[in-house]
């Protein structure tokens, strides 16, 4: 088939899932179309990439990595103010927001505050600013009258996007849609995403997400619900490129298995508590371990090799340790306090060694913890030990207000801490997991009045013409280059 008939089959089906989303009745308000935007744009490619992609000719352009993209500084920084503007309707109390979160808020202050010892401040400050935008766009969809309507509701309408297009890419846009190595022998699979790691992420979402809306409307749809399509879509996906993905599909199992515990446990609450717990535990010493490893390196034949190699992994983690070894070496003499928010990786500009001939430039450390450790320092990392500690019964007493809502926190928040002992996704404003975990982590006060607006008002009381579903959202255009800031 012709790329572009294809192209336009695929787009044809798109709008069809939104049609169907809004005859079977799915509603949100008009506020949730900016963060389906925002998170839209974060979970597939930047704004100047695509723009790049397409041919669109891009202001700057000089190959400066501190320079970023104007139109994703643009991008973040309208839709951070359209955010505010939403709350400040809403009668959004800060104060109160702070009170309840306050480790997590002096974790963000830290973030913030380490931007003056930064090498390069006007690139953490402008990283700092879509960290903050990100939480303003997790508090327009906590401060919905149905939370777990309006999570789910973003995430659904960036998947009836993501994965037909993202398997459309992976055979007729291969350009776009299929990444190989420096050496260009082996390929995987990215769809519209940056990387197969986010890629993988997303079909994760996907599987966790439609898993849940088949089981909640089969008496009503049966095998005839699209989202079975769209669940065998996300399956796919996490197939790969040539074998399958062993990180893609442990993740999902993994997701799936503590959603399906902790639904199992609904009439048992204290079961649930003490489930979450030792899971909660068993992370926490599999991170200790991991981060051990990362400095003294285990030998393939002690117990932690052996443990890492049944599971089909090398010793070496894919390679990670040798990038941990080089970044703590960079590192070595800010450990305490770190280099400063977002002021690590920079192109090929600071902290390791580039080689001129190396054709790629990794932006992580394939580990969120050891990225809090590079950025923040043992300080950051303590503050962020204290936050994932303190989230457990919060999230636990959560289950009592909405349990179906508090399922999906609870399981996000531990999938999200496994997926970060070998990828990074921690202090990412600009990764859609990162928005996620800011959705999952902040407990934000009940808005005192929803104040009305003709433009942007939550209809909560009006006729069916005066609200949107799940089907009104806009088209995606493109981002900036890779290895630059926005």
């Amino acid at each position: 088939m012709p790329p572009k008939l294809a192209l336009l089959f695929c787009t044809v089906f798109v709008v069809f899932a939104f049609r169907w989303d809004q005859k079977r009745g799915a509603t949100a308000s008009k506020d949730l179309f900016w963060p389906s935007l925002w998170y839209m744009i974060v979970a597939s490619k930047p704004i100047g990439v695509w723009l790049d992609l397409w041919g669109v000719p891009l202001p700057g352009g000089g190959g400066d990595a501190t320079d970023g993209s104007i139109i994703d500084r643009l991008f973040y920084g309208i839709l951070t103010v359209i955010g505010l503007r939403i709350l400040s309707r809403r009668r959004f109390d800060w104060v109160a927001a702070l009170r309840n979160n306050q480790w997590l808020t002096v974790f963000v202050a830290f973030m913030a505050l380490s931007i003056l010892w930064s090498q390069y401040p006007f690139v953490s400050l402008k990283r700092f600013v879509k960290v903050l935008g990100s939480i303003v766009m997790a508090c327009v969809v906590l401060t919905e009258p149905d939370p777990l309507n309006a999570f789910t509701t973003v995430l659904r309408r960036c998947l009836y996007i993501h994965l037909p297009m993202s398997i459309l890419c992976t055979r007729y846009f291969r350009d776009i849609g299929v990444s190989f190595d420096w050496g260009g022998t082996t390929s995987a699979w990215r769809g519209i995403s940056t990387s197969k790691n986010t890629l993988g992420q997303i079909a994760m979402l996907g599987v966790v997400c439609f898993f849940w809306e088949v089981r909640q409307h089969w008496q009503q749809y049966k095998w005839r619900n699209l989202h079975m399509v769209y669940l065998l879509m996300a399956a796919y996906l996490l197939k790969g490129a040539g074998s399958i993905s062993m990180t893609s599909v442990s993740v999902c199992v993994f997701a799936l298995a503590i959603f399906l515990r902790i639904q199992a446990l609904r009439d048992q609450p204290q079961a649930v508590g003490g489930f979450v717990k030792a899971v909660f535990i068993g992370l926490a010493a599999l991170i200790v371990l991991v981060l051990t490893h990362s400095v003294v390196h285990f030998s393939q034949d002690s117990l932690f090799g052996k443990m890492i190699t049944t599971f089909g992994r090398d010793i070496t983690l894919t390679d990670r340790t040798f990038i941990w070894s080089d970044v703590y070496g960079a590192a070595a003499g800010k450990s305490l306090c770190g280099v400063g928010f977002g002021g690590f990786w920079i192109g090929r500009l600071a902290n390791i060694p580039w080689n001129e001939k190396m054709t790629w430039v990794l932006g992580q450390a394939h580990s969120g913890y050891v990225d809090t450790y590079l950025q923040l320092g043992l300080v950051g990392g303590f503050l962020l030990a204290i936050v994932l500690f303190n989230s457990v019964p919060r999230l636990l007493a959560s289950l009592a207000d909405d349990f179906d809502f508090g399922c999906f926190r609870i399981t996000l928040f531990l999938t999200i801490m496994f997926i970060n002992i070998t990828e990074s996704t921690y202090l990412r404003g600009d990764h859609h997991l990162w928005l996620i975990f800011m959705i999952v982590l902040w407990k934000v006060p009940k808005p005192l009045e929803m104040a009305t607006d003709p433009l942007t008002e939550t209809r909560e009381n009006h006729s069916g013409s005066d609200r949107i579903d799940g089907n009104c959202v806009p088209e995606i255009d493109g981002q900036p280059a890779g290895g630059r800031d926005q």
